[in-house]
């Protein structure tokens, strides 16, 4: 996302607090004015803001699920509409809802900004939401002609911290009635470029009511990432594993059908003791049991060439096709099979072609 012409209105800062062992609660601390920042701390606001959301493999644009009284969207509208007195008490239901959300003990406490303003060339209005942990550090300053070093330990949003969480909930048509006509950015320091689902699900959907993004090229890259993960430890023999991986490559990449679902997967090419074993995998990394749009766009190199390992210093990167076409055969058996002694486990590799490099 691209926050350009992004100015700020009002900001009002509170803390929400690590819940015990017990799992108690923990009333947050709310402020008590608006902040009132100089014109260089609000650059550098913005500036964390911009670079935050900015950051592609950080960031996603979300879905909106919740839009009822009490939700996160409804709050963001009553704030767009109030005057600076309402604002800050309407500020305070956001730090009480993030605790409300925040259940388990391993959770960390940290500041939670409250902000409003314009973004874009057409100033959509938006309302913004920091939730960034507390740092420990010192600094340098005078003292009656001494130079002094103080600890301090209530930092945050500083230019090395990377331990935060940032939305933005932009209303980009003021026609269309809610949750039509908002964007919803959120940023999570958490979040993978390959793996969204490790974003804080307590924040953005407990807290914020919204929901992962749905498409084709993120489904059906983690579907095969998955499936490959279940099938390495699912106990099969070697054999039977390469052969479910084959027809994994052969299936994402190859089937004409526009969408596919885990279940029809399971039901071609899984033996019948794994398939409900199977389907609890996916369901437990939360990967949907709808049909998906087949789309390997974002897959890179992972259906053109697969790799395998033998024991620690071996390793074998082969072209999907010279497999398919049978140029490279990879056999498994007993040392005995392949004219060695014993019945160690052996492995044959025949290569179709010459010799043509060396690295």
């Amino acid at each position: 996302m691209l926050l350009e012409n992004l100015k700020l209105n009002r900001i009002s800062v509170h803390e929400v607090f690590r819940r015990g062992a017990d799992k108690r609660r923990l009333d947050p601390l709310c402020a008590d004015l608006l902040e009132q920042l100089p014109e260089k701390a609000i650059d550098q606001f913005k500036l964390r803001i911009t670079e935050a959301l900015s950051a592609e493999a950080k960031s996603l644009q979300m879905q909106i699920a919740k839009h009822e009284a009490g939700s996160h969207l409804h709050n963001v509208c009553e704030l767009l509409g109030a005057t600076d007195g309402e604002f800050l008490e309407l500020s305070r239901r956001i730090p009480n809802r993030l605790a409300d959300e925040q259940r388990h003990p391993n959770i960390p406490g940290g500041v939670v900004l409250v902000f409003d303003g314009t973004v874009g060339g057409a100033d959509h209005k938006f309302v913004g939401v920091i939730k960034a942990e507390k740092q420990t550090g010192f600094r340098r300053y005078k003292s009656r002609e001494k130079t002094l070093t103080e600890f301090l330990d209530d930092l945050f949003l500083t230019a090395a911290q990377r331990l935060y969480k940032v939305a933005l909930f932009v209303r980009v048509d003021e026609s269309l009635t809610s949750p039509d006509g908002w964007n919803a950015y959120v940023f999570d320091t958490n979040i993978s470029p390959t793996h969204r689902e490790t974003a804080a699900q307590y924040f953005y959907e407990g807290f914020l009511g919204c929901e992962l993004p749905q498409d084709g090229a993120y489904e059906t890259a983690r579907f095969f990432d998955l499936t490959r993960d279940y099938v390495k430890q699912s106990g099969l023999p070697t054999e039977k594993r390469r052969d479910i991986v084959d027809a994994l490559h052969t299936y994402v990449k190859a089937e004409n059908a526009k969408t596919f679902s885990s279940n029809e997967f399971a039901e071609k090419y899984l033996p019948v003791e794994h398939r409900d074993a199977f389907s609890n995998f996916l369901s437990a990394k939360k990967f949907p049991m709808r049909a998906v749009v087949r789309d390997t766009s974002a897959m890179g190199n992972r259906l053109r060439r697969r790799r395998f390992r033998f024991g620690s210093d071996i390793e074998l990167s082969v072209s999907a096709v010279a497999l398919n076409d049978k140029t490279v055969e990879i056999k498994e058996g007993t040392a005995k099979e392949f004219g060695g002694e014993g019945l160690d486990r052996w492995t044959r590799i025949t290569i179709r072609q010459s010799l043509t490099d060396e690295r």
